[in-house]
């Protein structure tokens, strides 16, 4: 069945751990609609970098109401799963429902099986009434667009892919002049304005931007931070985190990497020496689809004159199976693509070499880590003497695109 969407699915693991821990912790909800013999599972995200950790199933005796007695090493940010006994998890904008648990902590939820990813929190920081108030607003707008979610799911499986494309138009601009959207930025901007001292939520936070926030400002946030913080789990992995970006600031040389190419080739940092060098993470997403033309036209302009690129992206396979089940023609104006097809089938062919990070080859997702390549589209600039010049989302390209003109002429 097509589907028409500018979505990425993500797929997420799990990974059974039976190693002693030390903190005790709770958590209990009531849900309506839950039904005995649904499974809830919490999965430890490993921040930074989001990997797979522990995992622990509560599967619900009793309708609505589930509780469940737990131990872990230190802090954790956990990721909530609803697979129901019988048929699917409704649609929705999330993948789940996100928490973080202290030592001690005996944390709530409440909400409908509908909109579970949406659920309400207590107990441990949610106990802060203004936090409480922030992700009340978020949580109200995520379902407003999870609701555009569950449409577009209808109109794909009863085939009407012309509404669906509507939908499709109406998700992806969603957030342009979203007064709900703008008004939960806002409160969560002032909350962290208001606690520079910090506290599990505001880490957890900044740990997931870090990697794109300016090295001194990202400084300056953890030098506020009071020492209880700073002694705290994940005090200890911003601190840590800080030093890893130190490492790869502007202006530093860039750290050895190596990648191996989809067609086998090994690359590393010695093959670029002398040449401007544009590492692009690319993939499934607007922002990529967006800037991808310029960046061939770059590539195009001075692939004679000291240019190289390396593409980097999960998978071209699933992208090529994506873009398969684009009909022809089909256009997206929330993003400014007249024919989603042709772009798409523009960025399977790009006439740079690529190398994948879902194969196996440990050193392609390792050069990824040690550059922090986070989120699409990505950039890394590095010059010819091997210096570190841009690192960032579209603002390191058309930095890159100003050197170039300097350095080369337009």
């Amino acid at each position: 069945m097509k589907k028409i969407a500018l979505a990425m699915a993500v797929v997420l693991a799990c990974g059974i751990s039976t190693a002693a821990q030390e903190q005790r912790f709770t958590v209990s909800g009531n849900i309506d609609g839950l039904e005995k013999g649904d499974t809830l599972r919490f999965r430890q995200i490993i921040l930074p970098g989001w990997k797979d950790g522990d995992t622990f199933d509560v599967v619900l005796k009793k309708d609505s109401r589930f509780k469940y007695k737990g131990t872990q090493g230190h802090d954790m940010y956990y990721i909530m799963e609803y697979h129901p006994v019988c048929g699917s998890a409704p649609e929705c904008d999330r993948s789940g429902k996100t928490m973080i648990i202290a030592g001690n902590d005996r944390i709530r939820l409440s909400g409908s099986r509908d909109y579970i990813y949406y659920s309400r929190l207590e107990g441990g920081v949610y106990d802060d009434p203004r936090l409480a108030e922030c992700l009340a607003v978020e949580d109200s707008v995520g379902a407003a667009r999870g609701d555009i979610m569950r449409r577009l799911e209808e109109a794909n499986a009863a085939e009407d892919y012309e509404t669906a494309r509507k939908i499709s138009e109406e998700f992806n601009s969603f957030y342009n002049d979203n007064h709900g959207a703008a008004r939960s930025e806002e409160l969560i901007s002032e909350y962290f304005k208001d606690n520079p001292q910090g506290n599990n939520y505001i880490l957890v936070d900044r740990l997931q931007r870090m990697s794109y926030t300016p090295l001194d400002r990202a400084k300056e946030e953890y030098d506020a931070y009071s020492p209880e913080v700073k002694q705290s789990y994940y005090g200890k992995v911003s601190a840590d985190l800080l030093g890893r970006l130190e490492a790869i600031d502007l202006g530093r040389q860039a750290p050895y990497f190596s990648l191996t190419l989809n067609d086998g080739t090994p690359v590393s940092n010695d093959d670029f020496k002398g040449k401007y060098l544009l590492i692009y993470h690319w993939g499934m997403c607007p922002g990529s689809m967006q800037i991808d033309p310029e960046v061939q036209s770059l590539y195009s302009k001075y692939k004679n004159k000291g240019l190289c690129i390396i593409g980097i992206t999960e998978s071209i396979d699933e992208f090529r199976g994506f873009a398969e089940g684009i009909p022809e023609g089909t256009s997206s104006p929330s993003i400014g693509i007249d024919d989603l097809k042709a772009r798409m089938d523009g960025m399977l062919a790009h006439p740079w070499p690529e190398a994948e990070l879902k194969t196996g080859r440990a050193e392609n997702q390792k050069t990824a880590d040690t550059f922090m390549v986070s989120g699409l589209p990505y950039f890394i600039f590095i010059g010819p003497d091997g210096t570190i010049l841009a690192r960032d989302f579209q603002p390191a390209f058309y930095q890159a695109k100003e050197t170039l003109q300097k350095a080369v002429g337009k």
